[in-house]
């Protein structure tokens, strides 16, 4: 009886502490699943990116800042529209990294609620992912996430911001995808180089034998 009853503590330890997991950087390494995410938009590489995803019959999680979806609310609408995952980048991007202002915490959580507000009011969804700009995980981060109902997700690999060709990026995008990848790219800007190889990229994601999700599904998250 003592045996079972420990066995038991031990189960509902785990369930409890995955039940309370908020931040996430990967998915499950036992699927062959892999999510898209764009981060920053919607921008001038958004109606691109919706073109070749509904091309790919694919969909993927748009990270959207507040100030750009009140800036194009319409853009906002046709991501939501074409039955994309939408989510929140905040509201303004800022670094809170290199942020110093004592009213660091408050600062947080506001840009994580009006980026949120926005994006509802746009989209008629209210986002329960969330990305930080510059992929901020720090415990206060993942407060304010928790506090609000939110998962915090990361990214396994991204690089489409570094100075280097489309040819070398794709190899880079193409090396990194394994079982649980969440790839990060942007369409705030015209973002030619991912353009330039989006298709392609799904295309191999698939012929390799993985399936491309969003990240709700690949994490199986819900609220």
């Amino acid at each position: 009886m003592k045996k079972f009853i420990v066995s038991a503590f031990i189960l509902f330890t785990v369930i409890c502490f995955a039940q309370a997991k908020t931040f996430y950087s990967d998915g499950p390494k036992d699927i062959k699943k892999v999510a898209l995410t764009f981060d920053d938009g919607p921008g001038k590489a958004t109606e691109k990116i919706l073109e070749i995803l509904k091309e790919k019959n694919v969909k993927a999680t748009f990270f959207m800042l507040g100030i750009r979806v009140q800036n194009d609310p319409d853009a906002a609408k046709a991501v939501a529209a074409a039955g994309h995952e939408i989510a929140n980048h905040t509201y303004e991007h800022i670094n809170f990294y290199a942020y110093r202002g004592k009213d660091k915490t408050d600062k947080i959580e506001k840009e994580l609620l009006r980026g949120n507000n926005i994006i509802k009011k746009a989209t008629g969804i209210k986002p329960y992912l969330l990305r930080f700009p510059n992929g901020y995980s720090k415990p206060d981060a993942v407060k304010a996430a928790k506090k609000h109902n939110c998962h915090l997700i990361n990214w396994s690999f991204g690089c489409d911001w570094k100075n280097m060709t489309a040819e070398e990026m794709h190899e880079k995008y193409k090396k990194a995808v394994k079982n649980g990848a969440i790839f990060l790219m942007h369409d705030l800007c015209k973002n030619e180089r991912i353009l330039s190889f989006l298709s392609d990229f799904i295309d191999e994601i698939k012929k390799a034998g993985y399936e491309i999700v969003t990240v709700s599904e690949l994490l199986n998250l819900n609220r």
